[in-house]
């Protein structure tokens, strides 16, 4: 039970990070396209969504890939 409590932790984790990263991103991406973000509405945006991530499939990593630093990926385009 300790080792699925401490599995649920660090995925919770793992994916309130990623999140937080790619909504800095579409913020900065909206303001350089003009968009007009206040600050004051991003406290409205959490994080811990995570529909868009599969708990329940099986990942492979590889360790050389892994070692290197990867960009973000790209933005999808609502528009396309």
């Amino acid at each position: 039970m300790l080792n699925q409590v401490g599995c649920l932790n660090l995925v919770t984790n793992a994916i309130i990070v990623w999140n937080t990263v790619y909504i800095d991103k579409v913020v900065q991406q909206l303001r350089l396209e003009g968009y007009a973000v206040n600050d004051e509405d991003l406290k409205y945006i959490w994080p811990t969504r995570h529909a868009h991530i599969n708990v329940y499939g099986q990942y492979h990593f590889e360790r050389k890939r892994l070692r290197k630093k990867h960009p973000l990926r790209a933005l999808r385009n609502p528009n396309s």
